[in-house]
């Protein structure tokens, strides 16, 4: 293992520091970590590892033993470096929960004068305006869930997504002219608890952190195309402890939410019914995910996991009923995390009654995304091969990203209006 003493003697050396970035996946049951290096707007993967967590290191998404967590990552960070002998500096930590909302908020700004130019003074003072509507959201949100009246939020993600003036989409409002603005931004809020803890984790491993990105954010924007911007897209990652699902919908992404409903739910049932520890149902329900069990093993598998897999479609309908807001959803699924390829899951999304329960036009289709899938990320290694490998791949996706939108006008304009607002 590399000590993480050698890790800061290398990982600061030239000028390619910039070009390379660590994934880093902090999941319930595994950590995930991918070495990535920036090709122009595309990223190569060049280390690649999977380390299992403690059992009680982390619960429902939510780190529970920092330094626990913090030895699984360097394991987990090692095992990838050392397979290309290089060292990032630079890191994108996910951070998933229950507690980790993502939403759209949008204003509509009627202008007194619509010959009048848009500057960046009008549009510093509409941004604003946004985000402190954003967090009154996020606040009341938390509040009511966790039962506490003062809820610490912290924003972890902020992007904007449309800008129209006057009905016509503009990239840069500057300049034009206009009766009426509506910007749309979407954020992301989280627990302040949650997010200083994967701080801690990054500074002890000696990690410059880019960026702490709600798993199901990096997911949808690593994975949609540009027909699913136009006609819309849910993706489902079902992960250890968490199912997380992000809703694109109108040419960008909506919402996102989680629920404390994952993989472990499926293995304490087999542990329970079988008679047998956490560790040895984990391999059963793996086995079984592959299909390769024995028959009558694989019923008897089938029988114990049907009955919690129609719980965990349940919470999704209940979810996009919630995200829905009354308005049509996009009639295309897309799945990813290890929970995924449980054939029950599969069974239950691709047979429950969508279009009678829920604002569907037509029942909707139900793909598995894999890592060919992923646009502008691509692995050298040969270990990324399953739906399981599809949320660090969606890390890695939003570092190499981020640089180019850093010098994008209206990422430096909302750069400043946060720092104004000391959010």
């Amino acid at each position: 293992m590399i000590k993480i003493k050698d890790r800061i003697k290398r990982l600061r050396r030239g000028a390619d520091y910039e070009n390379y970035y660590t994934a880093l996946d902090i999941g319930t049951e595994y950590i995930k970590a991918l070495v990535v290096k920036r090709e122009g707007r595309n990223g190569v993967v060049l280390g690649a590892s999977r380390q299992r967590q403690e059992f009680a290191d982390m619960q429902a998404g939510v780190p529970s033993d920092i330094q626990g967590i913090i030895d699984s990552c360097d394991k987990a960070m090692s095992q990838a470096e050392d397979m290309c002998d290089i060292i990032p500096g630079q890191a994108v930590i996910g951070i998933a929960g229950e507690q980790v909302k993502g939403f759209s908020t949008s204003v509509t700004v009627p202008r007194a004068d619509p010959n009048l130019k848009i500057n960046e003074v009008e549009l510093i003072q509409t941004l604003q305006l946004v985000q402190k509507r954003a967090l009154r959201e996020a606040r009341h949100a938390m509040s009511l869930e966790l039962g506490v009246a003062d809820v610490s939020v912290k924003l972890i993600n902020s992007a904007i997504t449309s800008v129209r003036i006057d009905g016509f989409v503009v990239n840069n409002p500057i300049d034009f002219q206009g009766k009426q603005m509506v910007i749309t931004v979407f954020n992301t809020f989280a627990p302040l608890t949650h997010v200083g803890a994967l701080q801690t984790i990054a500074t002890e491993l000696d990690l410059e952190l880019l960026a702490t990105v709600a798993e199901p954010y990096a997911m949808a924007r690593c994975a949609a195309t540009e027909e699913v911007y136009d006609f819309g897209g849910i993706f489902i990652d079902i992960g250890g402890a968490t199912t997380d699902i992000a809703l694109i919908r109108n040419g960008g992404i909506e919402g996102t939410r989680m629920f404390p409903i994952g993989g472990r739910v499926f293995t304490k049932k087999l542990a329970t019914r079988f008679g047998i520890s956490f560790t040895e149902a984990e391999a059963v329900k793996l086995r079984h995910s592959k299909g390769e069990l024995p028959p009558e093993q694989a019923d008897k598998v089938h029988a114990v996991l049907a009955r919690d897999a129609e719980v965990l479609v349940e919470g999704v309908a209940i979810t996009l009923q919630e995200m829905a807001k009354g308005d049509r959803l996009p009639t295309a699924i897309y799945l990813a995390g290890g929970g995924s390829a449980l054939p029950e899951v599969k069974e239950q999304l691709r047979g429950f009654p969508w279009a009678d329960k829920l604002p569907f036009g037509r029942t909707p289709g139900v793909n598995v995304l894999r890592p060919v899938d992923i646009r502008g990320i691509y692995d050298s290694t040969g270990l990324l091969l399953d739906q399981q490998d599809i949320t660090p791949m969606g890390l890695a996706f939003h570092a190499i990203q981020q640089q180019s939108e850093d010098q994008a006008p209206l990422f430096g304009l909302m750069r400043k209006v946060l720092k104004l607002m000391k959010v």
